[in-house]
């Protein structure tokens, strides 16, 4: 075999086995699907194949679904098998880093499937979805704005450039030429609309106190540095339909349970943290 020929069976080889870890099948349910292949009498079966397939296609571009295509999919898993066989005939579950791999990905299986089987049983109702977005609606902001900044590390870097726009240097020019904030940089320092749950406390509050097209008198302190900026423009905010939004609160809520249930199960269960010297 050429060197080329065995570093590409290495890597299908390397590939095979990392799908496995990520798409082991994890229903606790006794696999009753169609037998498709089986070594030394271990069984791979339809449900092994697709959620192989579905690891496989994350991990390199995917194969077109044709006879050929199945055989060698086919094939890579029958040499998974191959190998954990030996590997098991061989003792080498017992080495210490295969010990330990082995019970990390065991512990990663059981609790995505507990997480699975939490999600499955404690649906978000369409009216836990409604009242959040209300709730949402009424923190609201009643504004948004349109504006430009120039952002620097030190109040003294933003008190000279704040000079150099008293005499006359236009803002997009100096933005360009020394803003920090790369992506607005070279938009003359624009930021686009933008309402309160876009931008630091301090930066919000600053526009609220000003009149379009004023710049701001003083630099404005936030933790990535000092602000000056210019109001462009100002109008009422339209807060997004209870559709467009929907996906995101149920994602919410799935995680509020998710905490909900961890801050339980951390409750009861005997936690000891021990000193490591």
């Amino acid at each position: 075999m050429s060197r080329s020929r065995f570093t590409q069976a290495g890597l299908l080889i390397v590939t095979a086995i990392t799908a496995f870890l990520v798409g082991c099948h994890t229903s606790p349910v006794i696999d009753r699907s169609p037998t498709l292949a089986t070594v030394n009498g271990e069984r791979i079966t339809e449900a092994d194949y697709r959620d192989y397939v579905r690891a496989r296609d994350l991990q390199q571009l995917p194969l077109p679904h044709n006879a050929q295509s199945h055989k060698i999919i086919l094939n890579e898993l029958i040499n998974r098998v191959i190998l954990a066989q030996a590997a098991r005939k061989a003792g080498l579950q017992r080495l210490p880093a295969v010990h330990v791999a082995l019970k990390e990905d065991r512990e990663n299986i059981l609790a995505r499937a507990m997480l699975k089987h939490f999600l499955a049983t404690h649906r978000i109702t369409h009216a836990a979805l409604e009242t959040l977005y209300r709730q949402e609606l009424l923190h609201a902001p009643h504004e948004e704005y349109e504006a430009r900044h120039i952002l620097v590390a030190t109040r003294a870097k933003a008190l000279a450039i704040l000079k150099k726009l008293h005499d006359g240097i236009r803002f997009s020019v100096l933005a360009h030429r020394y803003s920090l904030d790369s992506s607005s940089a070279d938009q003359g320092g624009a930021l686009g609309w933008f309402n309160a749950a876009d931008v630091l406390p301090s930066f919000y509050r600053a526009l609220e106190t000003m009149h379009t097209g004023e710049i701001s008198p003083a630099p404005i302190k936030t933790r990535f540095g000092w602000h000056i900026i210019q109001l462009l423009g100002k109008r009422p905010y339209t807060p997004p339909s209870f559709a467009a939004v929907e996906t995101r609160l149920y994602r919410s809520l799935e995680q509020q349970e998710v905490d909900n249930m961890m801050a339980t199960m951390r409750r009861k269960a005997a936690i000891h943290y021990l000193a490591v010297s």
